[in-house]
């Protein structure tokens, strides 16, 4: 799965790339239709942010963002996030059964 990491107006650490990486990694297991994920990180005030833009096959991109005192605690947020609305979304999906033809 392709991941890309952009940083507007600050600098993302290697560990914060690195752990980005991996939750990235893990969120198709929460919905296979999972393809790339871009993350966005940037520093307003004190204030640092983490955004997840999630582009799956054949359905809606989901994007999620947190904010917090440093971009690890944004990424844990982040990710807990992330992952509800996909489980949510799976599920969603999987319980929906279209109705076939007209009910006599």
């Amino acid at each position: 799965m392709q991941v890309q990491i952009t940083a507007q107006g600050c600098e993302a650490s290697g560990a914060v790339r690195r752990q980005a990486e991996a939750m990235a990694g893990r969120w198709p297991r929460f919905d296979p239709a999972v393809a790339k994920t871009s993350f966005v990180f940037r520093i307003q005030g004190r204030t640092h942010s983490a955004e997840a833009i999630v582009h799956r096959r054949r359905l809606e991109t989901v994007v999620a963002r947190a904010e917090a005192g440093n971009f690890r605690s944004a990424l844990d947020e982040l990710d807990g996030r992330m992952k509800r609305i996909l489980k949510k979304d799976r599920e969603r999906r999987k319980t929906y059964r279209p109705a076939h033809g007209p009910s006599s």
